[in-house]
């Protein structure tokens, strides 16, 4: 057990109240580095400092996640390991702190992992989760990025109100979000999950255009202000190089096409609302007209 605490690995503890924690890992759940650089984006701009990290020695098969060697602009050769990372913003005016956590999806024992993850979650106070990831998908880079949300919590806690994302239907085989989520839900503690879709056509190290779009999302849930402006202008240099690059491609303009017609036709449906929404509003509605023709007031008509 002291071996396994003493892969947590802290220079400060720092004190903070009202936590949104949000966490992203790069590897699969990372699509075009989007997830990561959005919270990297958070941690420049806030200038959030670094507290601690896991060691990642018992955690990766080095086999599967290697690490990397480069070279220094002094001539030197630098050795990188997997890095899990964990960093705090304390808000000056009372609002929420931010506790951001940067890692890399481990091979080996992740209840373990996320044990010690749980754990710098509750010394932080923390009171809602939100994972941040990006996938692959068949969606077309012609149209604004895609961005969803899910929660397996119908109330985010206080402040989040307003927030009603769809609780998630997928079954199979999960990733460590899922296992943290799970992990934080054993003690009551909400949590959301942020994922932006990349176009899955295009091999690009970084999306700006999604990355851009994750961040737009992740504003509800932070009290820190965030500047745009810059990212927003290589989002769109972005689309301009993608435009030129794909103008005579004419194989890959015919397969954007056929995804602009199903996606246009997939928002349509979207603005609609979904069945089971329908169902809750008609549910309520009797539900108030039982109320206020029972004389008694305690809901129950009589036969």
């Amino acid at each position: 057990m002291a071996r396994v605490l003493s892969a947590l690995q802290h220079t400060e503890h720092p004190i903070l109240s009202n936590t949104v924690f949000l966490a992203a890992w790069g590897g699969w759940p990372d699509a075009a580095e989007s997830a990561t650089r959005s919270l990297r984006e958070l941690v420049r701009q806030l200038s959030a400092t670094h507290f601690a990290s896991i060691d990642p020695e018992d955690f990766y098969d080095f086999a599967e996640q290697r690490p990397v060697i480069s070279n220094e602009s002094d001539g030197s050769r630098k050795l990188t390991w997997p890095k899990n990372e964990f960093y705090y913003w304390k808000s000056e005016d009372g609002g929420r702190d931010l506790l951001i956590f940067l890692g890399v999806e481990p091979n080996l024992k992740w209840r373990t992992y996320t044990d010690l993850i749980h754990k710098v979650a509750s010394e932080s106070d923390t009171k809602l989760l939100v994972t941040v990831g990006a996938l692959l998908d068949s969606v077309p880079h012609t149209r604004s990025a895609r961005v969803t949300g899910s929660s397996i919590n119908t109330d985010l806690g206080i402040g989040f109100e307003h927030i009603k994302y769809s609780v998630p239907n997928y079954e199979g085989p999960s990733g460590v979000t899922s296992v943290l989520t799970d992990r934080l839900n054993q003690d009551k503690i909400p949590s959301a999950s942020v994922w932006g879709h990349s176009p899955h056509y295009l091999q690009v190290a970084q999306n700006p255009t999604l990355t851009h779009a994750i961040l737009t999302e992740l504003q509800q849930f932070i009290s820190a202000p965030i500047d745009l402006s810059k990212l927003s202008k290589e989002a769109e240099e972005f689309d301009e190089n993608l435009v030129r690059a794909l103008s005579d491609q004419q194989e890959i303009e015919g397969y954007v096409k056929r995804l602009e017609e199903r996606y246009d036709s997939e928002e349509e449906f979207r603005q609609s609302p979904e069945p089971a929404a329908l169902v809750q509003e008609l549910e309520d509605f009797l539900r108030q007209q039982r109320v206020s023709d029972d004389p008694t007031g305690d809901g129950d008509i009589a036969d």
